[in-house]
């Protein structure tokens, strides 16, 4: 597997994983036109930089959010995607640094390879100490992601993403992510709470949808 980004640090990674890595704390997700939760977490990340680059923006959502929330660095966003006007179309054409990169919903439609070269890719564009925020389906989720959507093609998980970052020489945060109302009833509440046992205790797998990482680099 000459040149696959997966294999030039494997037995690193394995041996780094199999001395210790953290407990990933879980954070919310839910519907609103603010910010939630792990949303919160992002912004605290990039809210200082003095400029910010959106990988896969899609419908700029995420940009509204941020710029709502205060963020008044400069704001560029790329996407190859016809449904919104973008900075860039294609990061090949991003030549300069950015303090804070966003990607969020993305590695998971490229394959292993594509995805961690993209990874790489934005860490090679972050200026010294900058954050880049990354989110992706829970691999270790059930069910699996890519039954709901035909266009997710590898999922990753938490382990295996920190590990990828630390022997990229990034320092790095991890999260696990659940999806759900903001606010859930007793009932709701109750379910989600015997399903997340099962899920954890009984089958081995996770209820947390999605995974998060905050990765900086060196100053």
């Amino acid at each position: 597997m000459t040149g696959h980004p997966a294999y030039e640090t494997y037995w690193k990674r394995k041996e780094l994983l199999r001395r210790s890595y953290p407990t990933f704390p879980v954070r919310r997700w839910w519907e609103t036109d603010g910010l939630c939760d792990i949303e919160r977490v992002y912004f605290d990340a990039v809210r200082d930089a003095p400029s910010l680059l959106d990988v896969g923006a899609g419908d700029l959502r995420i940009m509204r959010k941020v710029q709502g929330a205060g963020f008044r660095g400069e704001y560029h966003t790329q996407d190859i995607g016809e449904e919104g006007r973008y900075t860039y179309r294609d990061l090949s054409e991003v030549s300069r640094p950015y303090g804070a990169i966003l990607c969020l919903d993305m590695i998971e439609h490229v394959p292993l390879a594509e995805g961690l070269s993209l990874v790489k890719r934005l860490i090679s564009l972050l200026a010294p100490g900058g954050a880049l925020v990354l989110q992706t389906p829970n691999a270790a989720y059930l069910p699996d992601a890519r039954s709901w959507d035909m266009t997710h093609v590898h999922l990753y998980n938490l382990p295996d993403l920190w590990a990828f970052f630390r022997c990229e020489g990034m320092e790095v945060e991890g999260y696990r992510v659940t999806l759900g109302p903001e606010r859930p009833g007793p009932i709701v509440a109750a379910r989600t709470a015997i399903v997340a046992y099962v899920k954890r205790r009984i089958l081995g797998c996770d209820y947390a949808n999605n995974i998060a990482l905050i990765a900086r680099a060196p100053r």
